[in-house]
């Protein structure tokens, strides 16, 4: 198996089976009910973007259908909570869209008022200015998912008048480093930007060979065939339910030149913040 710098991975194909295994599965024919229980499968793995408002699906891409100068994506409860606090609260923002998703780890919810526990991956604009985007995604994009989500996000021919900012977390297990693992202190950032992104990030890079994953690995190689100048902020963590410590971890992106203007007082969103986590705890002991 191996992988690139933005964690694409490429599957070796696997001799493991013995003869007799597969002269067996060679011998079993593909029937009618077969393909159809796959046909099904494909249709309900399908990526779709729609107003939950009115229940209308969009025709086009999202970023075809509006204007976008900046376009911000959290990926993963803890980023999410992030924007919420810190962003969304300093600012009117309007939902624009919404995907719909399902596979074995995820099944998005239709319902207008979402709670952090719930799996969801929504688009708003900025009713001040409306090219300023942001997507909060706390569901899992399966692999055979992804390229879907990006066309119907971004479209098959992308403006590249753009700056992308992508938020998300990974544990640290993932962090590799010649240096003793006792040495580091998480949570802790790490940048990875693409070409065309003239912006210094507001943290060290990754070095390498670490890579990334998901859908923010998706997004960010995207975003390099395309020439669309895009940094992605990954926060290595040793929880990753939803925690204060590690969501406030974000807060030097607040300076980045995508989100700066956004956070009118930051004292504020981190009550927000704080609240947030909180609730989720009680909702989260609940069911324990």
């Amino acid at each position: 198996m191996a992988a690139t710098f933005f964690g694409e991975v490429v599957k070796a194909p696997c001799r493991a089976g013995t003869e007799d295994e597969e002269e067996e599965a060679e011998g079993r024919a593909d029937t009618p009910e077969d393909r159809e229980v796959r046909r099904q499968l494909a249709r309900k793995r399908e990526v779709r973007l729609f107003r939950r408002q009115t229940r209308s699906s969009l025709e086009v891409s999202l970023l075809e259908k509006y204007p976008c100068s900046k376009f911000i994506i959290a990926v993963g409860n803890n980023a999410v909570a992030f924007l919420s606090s810190f962003v969304m609260n300093s600012g009117v923002w309007e939902e624009v869209g919404c995907a719909k998703l399902w596979n074995e780890w995820c099944r998005t919810t239709d319902t207008v008022h979402l709670s952090p526990a719930e799996a969801f991956c929504v688009f708003y604009h900025l009713k001040s200015n409306p090219s300023v985007f942001l997507c909060q995604c706390s569901c899992y994009v399966a692999e055979d998912q992804q390229y879907q989500w990006l066309e119907k996000v971004f479209g098959s021919c992308p403006k590249k008048n753009m700056q992308v900012t992508i938020l998300t977390c990974r544990h640290v297990t993932d962090y590799k480093t010649p240096e003793s693992t006792s040495s580091l202190h998480p949570p802790f950032l790490k940048a990875l930007k693409t070409q065309n992104s003239k912006e210094s990030p507001c943290c060290s890079l990754l070095e390498q060979p670490n890579i990334v994953h998901d859908l923010p690995a998706a997004v960010l190689s995207y975003c390099q065939v395309w020439k669309i100048p895009a940094i992605l902020y990954l926060c290595y963590t040793d929880v990753m339910k939803l925690d204060l410590i590690t969501a406030e971890a974000f807060k030097p992106v607040l300076s980045s030149r995508s989100l700066k203007g956004l956070v009118k007082n930051i004292p504020q969103s981190t009550e927000i913040l704080k609240k947030l986590v909180a609730t989720n705890e009680v909702q989260s002991n609940i069911y324990t």
